[in-house]
């Protein structure tokens, strides 16, 4: 059975299709690319977002750069064997920017910290404020280094209207959330 993804949301920033994916995909080419996203969001906790093919040599980064090309071009030709084929050589090539980058010595994010992907932004999530110096020196995005802490005043702020949906619907995960038109002040 096909699937519509509607925002591309699972594959942005995960190293292919960088943007909305909106043509049916099989289940051969979603099946495919799940052994990639696993190891894709494992390097990039690790690295950051984007940030890996940026620390390795130009001939490096444009090869990868090529092979993510030609995996994109296969999913949106909906052919799954060639996608799985693509998204093998994508696996090798992660792994590959990877071990360059670790042998010369470039640093990964502080281990309490991880990178992530929202909304079409790169964000580091340290554990707590000792590590927002070091991510944030990392990051090319400093200003998108955000504590656990932050994000739980941020979650507070809201609560109130979350708790209700999480009463009577458990398990149901907060999608988008927003104050109330002309209403409440950030409290900070």
């Amino acid at each position: 059975m096909a699937r519509k993804l509607s925002d591309g949301a699972g594959r942005q920033g995960n190293g292919f299709v960088a943007g909305p994916v909106w043509a049916e995909q099989s289940e051969a080419v979603s099946e495919a690319l799940r052994p990639l996203d696993r190891v894709v969001v494992g390097i990039e906790a690790k690295w950051g977002v984007g940030r890996l093919p940026r620390l390795v040599p130009p001939d490096m980064a444009a090869r990868f750069g090529s092979a993510r090309d030609r995996l994109n071009e296969a999913i949106r030709e909906n052919d799954g064997e060639e996608v799985a084929k693509r998204a093998a050589v994508m696996i090798r090539g992660w792994q590959a920017l990877d071990k360059a980058a670790t042998e010369a010595g470039c640093e990964a994010l502080p281990l309490r910290t991880v990178g992530v992907r929202h909304e079409g932004r790169s964000y580091v999530v340290a554990w707590d404020r000792a590590d927002v110096h070091r991510a944030a020196a990392l990051s090319d995005a400093p200003e998108n280094v955000v504590t656990v802490n932050e994000l739980l005043v941020a979650y507070e702020a809201l609560r109130a209207r979350i708790d209700g949906v999480k009463t009577a619907f458990p398990g149901a995960e907060v999608v988008r959330a927003a104050l109330p038109p002309g209403g409440d002040s950030v409290p900070f």
